[in-house]
Formats: C-alpha cells, sequence, structure tokens
C-alpha cells in the first residue's frame, strides 16, 4: 500500500474493520457498515431482506415514524440500506449520512451520533416475543417482492441478468441480486430470525467514514459494540474464472416485448487482480464503452441494427458483456456486426484517435470517482473486500501504458460463452417461453 493512499484502515474487533476516507471537500459525513456474507442459493433472498429490515427501527425509535424524528433533530440526517454482489459473496449495508459537527448549532458529535444509531439498528432491532416484528418484516417482505418483479420488468438489466445467470449456472456468482420472489414469500419472524443471528456471526464487516469530521467517537462506539460478541467470520468467498464452453450457448425468451433484447457474454480469462486488466478495459472502450466506439459508430449510428449497443467489463467475474436493444428481424444481422466489430479490433483496425479518445473517456470516468462520498465509498468498500490497495488515480494512470498491441491481445483473449435473446413471440401472444439450443 502505498503511503499517500487515503484510507486510513484498522481492525477493531474479531472480522470487524474501521476505516476513513477524510475530504474537506465534502461538508457532510458518510458511514457505512458493510456485513459480507457467502452468496447461497437458500440464503440469498433472507439476507437481501435484511437490511431493508433493519433500517426502518430500532428500540430507541420503535417505529418508522420516531427514527424519521430522532434523525430530523440531527439536522436532517438519513439512514439507508443496501444490497449488493461481489462475486460469490453478498454485502449487506446500513448507512448513515449527516453534515459535520463543525456546523451543528449546539456542539453535537453527529458522527458518534450516527454510530450509535447503526449499532442500534443492528444489534437492538424491535422485537416481538423475541422474534423480528412481525408488521415491519411483512412491509419489507412485500417490499423485497415488488423491487424483484420490478427488476423484472425493467428489459435491459434483466436481459444482461439472465445471460449472467446461463453463464454460472450452479454457481453464487449466477444468483439474482435481490433473491427470488417465491423465497421471499414463504419467509416468516422465526425464519428472518435465524438468518439475522447468522449474518451477525458469520459476516466480515467492513465499516467506512468518508468525509471531513473527526471519527474518533465514532470508532470506539462500533468498536465497544462488537467487543465481546461471538463471532466466526467467514471472509469473501474465492471466484475461480471460468472457461467459455466448446460451442457458444444459445437461448431465446419470449415475453411481450416491443423491442428485442441481445445480449452476447464472453469469457474474458482477467479478473481484477491481473495486470492485463487495463488493456482489457482499454480494449472494450475502444470496442463499446464510449461514444466514438466501434459499437456505437458502427452497429448502432451507420448501419442503424440497434437501439443501443454497448460493451462492459465484469473485473470481478472475469467477464465481458455485449448488450443491444434489437428489432425482432435484425436479431441475426445485429449479432453478426456485433462480432465482426470485436474482429476489427482483434486485427487493430481502429484509428490511433480512437484510441486516445477511449484512454481519455476512461481516466475521465476514475477522475469522477471522488466526485461524491458515496462514490469513493463504494470504490475503497470493493478496493479492500478484493484486497486491492490502489487508487482511482492508480487505475487512470494504468491505462497510460496501454499499446495499440495490448488492446489487440486483449480482443483476442475474450471467447464467446453465451448468446441470449430476450423477444416477442413471432405470434404476438401474450405468454413467455425459453428455448436453448447450441449455435
Amino acid at each position: 500500500m502505498h503511503q499517500d493512499y487515503p484510507l486510513k484502515r484498522e481492525q477493531i474487533a474479531d472480522g470487524v474493520y474501521f476505516g476513513s476516507i477524510a475530504d474537506s471537500r465534502f461538508k457532510t459525513n458518510l458511514l457505512t457498515l458493510n456485513l459480507t456474507v457467502p452468496l447461497a442459493r437458500e440464503t440469498v433472498t433472507e439476507n437481501a431482506l435484511l437490511p431493508l429490515v433493519l433500517e426502518k427501527c430500532w428500540e430507541e425509535a420503535p417505529t418508522n415514524r420516531q427514527l424519521s424524528r430522532q434523525l430530523a433533530r440531527l439536522y436532517g440526517a438519513s439512514v439507508g440500506s443496501g444490497s449488493m454482489k461481489l462475486g460469490n459473496s453478498q454485502v449487506l449495508t446500513l448507512s448513515y449520512s449527516a453534515i459535520d459537527s463543525a456546523y451543528a448549532l449546539n456542539g453535537e458529535d453527529l458522527l458518534a451520533e450516527g454510530a450509535r444509531i447503526l449499532t442500534g439498528l443492528l444489534f437492538r432491532p424491535v422485537l416481538k416475543d423475541g422474534l423480528l416484528e412481525p408488521e415491519n418484516l411483512a412491509l419489507q417482505v412485500q417490499y423485497l417482492i415488488d423491487s424483484i418483479e420490478a427488476e423484472i420488468n425493467e428489459k435491459r438489466s434483466y436481459a444482461v441478468g439472465q445471460t449472467i445467470k446461463r453463464m454460472f449456472e450452479g454457481e453464487p456468482a449466477g444468483l439474482p441480486r435481490l433473491g427470488f420472489a417465491e423465497d421471499a414469500r414463504g419467509i416468516t419472524p422465526a425464519s428472518e430470525t435465524a438468518a439475522y443471528e447468522r449474518v451477525l456471526r458469520e459476516a466480515q464487516v467492513e465499516i467506512l467514514h468518508v468525509g471531513m469530521g473527526d471519527p474518533s467517537a465514532a470508532r470506539e462506539i462500533f468498536a465497544a459494540a462488537f467487543a465481546g460478541k461471538e463471532r466466526q467470520p467467514a471472509g469473501l468467498v474465492p471466484l475461480a474464472l471460468g472457461t467459455a464452453p466448446g460451442t457458444p450457448r444459445q437461448e431465446t425468451e419470449e415475453k411481450p416485448v416491443a423491442q428485442s433484447k441481445l445480449c452476447l457474454g464472453f469469457r474474458t480469462g482477467v479478473d481484477a487482480r491481473s495486470p492485463r486488466l487495463p488493456a482489457l478495459r482499454l480494449m472494450c472502450a475502444v470496442l463499446g464503452g464510449c461514444t466514438t466506439s466501434k459499437l456505437f459508430l458502427n452497429v448502432r449510428e451507420k448501419r442503424s441494427l440497434c437501439y443501443y449497443c454497448a460493451s462492459r467489463i465484469d473485473r470481478i467475474r472475469g467477464i465481458m458483456l455485449i448488450d443491444s436493444g434489437v428489432d425482432r428481424e435484425k436479431v441475426e444481422e445485429a449479432k453478426e456486426a456485433i462480432l465482426n466489430e470485436l474482429e476489427a479490433v482483434r486485427r487493430g483496425d481502429f484509428t490511433g484517435e480512437e484510441l486516445e479518445f477511449a484512454r481519455l473517456s476512461l481516466q475521465n470516468s476514475f477522475r469522477s470517482v471522488g466526485d461524491s462520498a458515496s462514490g469513493l465509498d463504494s470504490f475503497y468498500l470493493t478496493q479492500t473486500l478484493l484486497g486491492i490497495p490502489e487508487t482511482p488515480e492508480d487505475q487512470g494512470e494504468q491505462l497510460a501504458g496501454v499499446t495499440r498491441e495490448m488492446v489487440m491481445e486483449a480482443a483476442r483473449g475474450v471467447t464467446l460463452d453465451t448468446v441470449y435473446l430476450l423477444t416477442g413471440s413471432a405470434s404476438g401472444a401474450k405468454g413467455g417461453k425459453s428455448t436453448c439450443e447450441k449455435q
């Protein structure tokens, strides 16, 4: 770790770490309490539900209205929750944000208050007969079901998710972020309380502070809350890089959609720790990651084969995805055009201007990470969990050394794994079905 690395991190309990990023540009402070647990089919849904339940109330503010009043007295502070996937692991988050104590009228330590509230939400939830309170639980179960169904209704993200699911069939990395609606309907106070106790016992905990305030008192509150707790933290679950099948998988799913969604999934052989990652990132940007990319200019603009067409890298899972919105009758032509543009990059058929614009676009995206406290929190949480002590600036600078030949080599290293098509039925039927075949 280099000397000016901004995240200062220390262990404060068994499997519990506190990190702080001091940044005087922000007149606020953000605290996040992040619990990392293994992803599994049996637990993904109840895990995703847990932060939704915990963020609503605690013993000192036993209703959501009372919690809102408590936060209002702290100059409009806010709490939130989230759930994300990181390879084969699931990260559950409770967060607190407030103005810095320097602006408090009566000298309150608003960071310490945030730590007190977050530990209260985590360790002192509202219970009834020793179980998580049923009414709040039922409301959050319905919210989770609605969120799962909303993701299904957003067809672009649904198609991407279905592609990943097929690329990682039977693996934790292929599970949906929020779990399954049918599992959510079966959750009870007893089952969710058991899940809560398991997460407290097994989670690796990363607490992050971003802002201008002194987090010392907050750190001590977290340390005291976790002291003496019996824990068996599991840590991040490794994810091995997969290989593409000899013949790419192809699946067509029919749903009542006006615009078909075509998604191509590639194996890259490159993960977050690979020295080849900068070249892969730049290759992806040249191919379809910016407004001067080959997919945007040639497939979308010149040939009008797609409503949108873009590529992205998933460095955690070691894959590249190209997704597009197409008319049903243009699907095969669009797929051929996309693969032809990849071949062009493999041959080096791109200009120096295209390469430099892609490089500058990526470097600017890394510079923008520090524009918000939440951006810094998300970046450094991921870096910490992966064990990669690099700053956004480090990753931007790595791109400077990537040559044309390295971009071509990165393109030659990607292999088509899965072709997924979401389309309306030819007959216009409202029902949906799925067919699988080899390409």
